[in-house]
């Protein structure tokens, strides 16, 4: 039986990522089923997540994919769904800060650094960040793009790209600014003693040029992983870029 793949975009992000690369690779992915994430973690929330999948899929296998931030949910959910999930596969992953220092190579810097600052701070971040996704969502997404590194360059000049990545800037900071902004606190936190908990099969597909999750942090979560995880690095590839790669070498269903 081919396993039920589950998709955990990253963040901001949304369902949109699946058909930011036009219609071909969108029709490759049809049969992802995107999880909802819309409910604010909290104490516990991992675990909910995985037993509201477990009860829509209860005699399925699973393969999770997991993009970006997407790739930390994805590895904490793991866990508690056990052997129904037959493979794992990482697409950019964010791996816990703790792993090592990562901040300075990475383009999301200022988020992450305003979360560990405390509630208050990134709060105020996230919400001037709302005020512009709702006012120009479009300029927003070609600001984040403006120094786009590698292949993703050619992205920051795609029109249907950056209309995507704006939707996904409207639906995470404006209509799940809760549930975005509690993800990213889970996330800064250190949550590195939930790795040795994910005994399933795991790829890694990493760009060499990605400045928002750079290589090593892509080879230090792989080293913390049990069972020596794949790595499929793609060369010239960076974020985005790695994941148009990866979606348009799914196979049709």
């Amino acid at each position: 039986m081919r396993p039920v793949t589950l998709y955990f975009h990253g963040l901001p992000g949304s369902a949109a990522e699946l058909l930011n690369f036009g219609p071909e690779i969108a029709a490759q992915v049809g049969h992802f089923h995107v999880v909802d994430r819309s409910a604010a973690p909290g104490e516990g929330y991992f675990s909910q997540l995985a037993a509201r999948i477990a009860a829509t899929f209860p005699d399925e296998p699973l393969r999770l994919v997991g993009f970006s931030l997407g790739a930390a949910a994805a590895l904490q959910v793991a866990p508690h769904l056990g052997a129904s999930v037959e493979r794992i596969d990482l697409v950019s992953p964010a791996a816990p800060l703790q792993l090592g220092d990562f901040l300075p190579g990475m383009a999301g810097a200022p988020v992450f650094r305003a979360a560990l600052s405390g509630r208050m701070p990134f709060a105020a971040l996230t919400f001037m960040q709302a005020q512009v996704a709702r006012i120009a969502p479009a300029k927003m997404a070609e600001a984040l793009m403006a120094k786009a590194s590698g292949a993703d360059r050619a992205l920051a000049g795609d029109p249907q790209f950056i209309a995507g990545l704006a939707q996904s800037l409207r639906q995470s900071l404006l209509a799940q600014r809760a549930a975005y902004t509690a993800e990213i606190r889970a996330y800064v936190a250190d949550w590195t003693r939930v790795l040795v908990e994910v005994h399933q099969p795991v790829t890694i597909w990493q760009g060499s040029e990605d400045d928002w999750t750079p290589p090593a942090m892509a080879e230090a979560l792989a080293a913390q992983l049990p069972g020596a995880p794949a790595m499929q690095m793609q060369p010239g590839f960076s974020h985005f870029s790695t994941l148009r790669a990866y979606l348009a070498a799914e196979p049709r269903p």
